[in-house]
């Protein structure tokens, strides 16, 4: 092995994260000794032009193996960040890589553990499966998830969870990829790229998941809406792309699992109803009414949904999911993001209605719910344009 080269790649990528970024630094450092003692570890920041001294924390903690701190490199968001530590890894000769979210609270040294060892035993990706609270990943409940499943035949949880395992192969593959984004759509982009090109994907169980941001889901216009433009447009562009795979998906492929699930709870969070339904009223009004023709044969069911009182209101699961596949077939032909405007608005409509649904279940009894929809946008399936 050269100077210039390592075993393994520890990826973290911040925005403003002075409050975490040492502790996670620490957990990575920490995982990398215990777990992998025998392999050269290299930890790389790759921060978002942060203003709170998150680069300058990360410069001074120290670490047992070796650190760069980096700005990313092209335009601002996440994909930015983690291309950088991409082209980072692949000039160190790296031939595995794990990611890590430079915001997390929970991160625990195994986890690096279970991203990295399936990498290293030959598989491509590593999908991480956590413990989170019924609306937390509201992104991927109600639209990364079932269509993970159902149009690139993949059975994971967490398409877009935040922390993964890569090979060097798959890396070089992403790299390569026109679709890379630079934005919020990184993760769904790594997840379904390598569903759709044959890459082995397993799952690691990492536990509980809990994050800065998750603070700011109570007021979703802070990050929950611009990620959503973010996460569902990448998703939107790679259902395009790789619409011959789809075509001749027919299944779901279900995925090995490293790691027992514990027998833990997740923080619950409080979600504000009555802001949400106004929200969804306000937007309504600006963005859907007289603006969504494409939903032409849901219009009447959807107006009975915005005049029921707050009461009254609930959104049905077979109209979100009616909604979502014209809204693909929408983009597809116009790439417009004036319908994700008018999905991000029905969005917020059904979370407000799964929220109503739920509040009363077991932490259980919410999960099998949410992974029933699948068996919905299944049999909806046939709306989507496969030309």
């Amino acid at each position: 092995m050269t100077d210039n080269s390592t075993d393994i790649v520890i990826g973290i990528s911040t925005k403003d994260c002075a409050a975490t970024i040492t502790d996670v630094l620490k957990a990575a450092d920490e995982g990398l000794t215990r777990f992998s003692p025998e392999k050269r570890g290299l930890l790389v920041v790759s921060d978002g032009f942060s203003t709170d001294g998150t680069r300058e924390l990360a410069q001074a903690t120290p670490t047992e193996h070796e650190k760069i701190v980096l700005t990313e490199r092209g335009d601002i968001g996440k994909g930015s960040a983690v291309k950088t530590i991409f082209e980072t890894a692949r000039e160190w000769c790296a031939p595995t890589v794990a990611l890590v979210d430079g915001d997390l609270t929970s991160i625990e040294p195994v986890w690096i553990k279970r991203l990295t060892e399936p990498i290293i035993a030959g598989n491509d990706l590593v999908v991480p499966y956590y413990l989170r609270h019924r609306y937390d990943g509201v992104i991927t409940n109600q639209i990364a998830y079932p269509l993970t499943n159902v149009l690139f035949g993949l059975g994971v949880r967490q398409p877009i969870g935040g922390e993964y395992g890569l090979s060097d192969r798959l890396v070089e593959r992403l790299l390569r990829h026109p679709l890379f984004p630079a934005a919020f759509g990184i993760d769904i982009f790594m997840t379904l790229v390598a569903a759709a090109e044959s890459a082995k994907i397993v799952e690691a169980v990492l536990g509980i998941k809990e994050h800065e941001s998750t603070k700011q889901y109570a007021d979703p216009e802070t990050l929950l809406v611009p990620m959503f433009y973010q996460v569902v447009g990448s998703l939107f562009r790679l259902i395009s792309h790789y619409r011959s795979y789809i075509k001749v998906v027919d299944a779901v492929r279900q995925v090995e699992r490293w790691g027992e699930i514990p027998s833990l709870r997740p923080q619950a969070l409080v979600v504000d109803k009555v802001g949400i339904y106004r929200q969804f009223h306000t937007k309504y009004d600006e963005l859907v009414r007289g603006k969504s023709k494409f939903l032409a044969e849901v219009g009447q069911e959807l107006e009975r949904v915005y005049a029921a009182p707050p009461e009254e209101f609930r959104f049905p699961l077979t109209l979100w999911v009616k909604a979502v596949y014209l809204a693909i077939n929408a983009f597809t032909a116009t790439h417009d993001l004036a319908v994700l405007d008018v999905l991000r608005v029905l969005w917020q409509g059904r979370f407000l209605s799964l929220v109503q649904e739920t509040e009363t279940m077991s932490d259980e009894e919410a999960e099998t719910h949410i992974q029933e929809q699948i068996d919905v946008f299944r049999k909806y399936r046939h709306l989507l344009d496969e030309r």
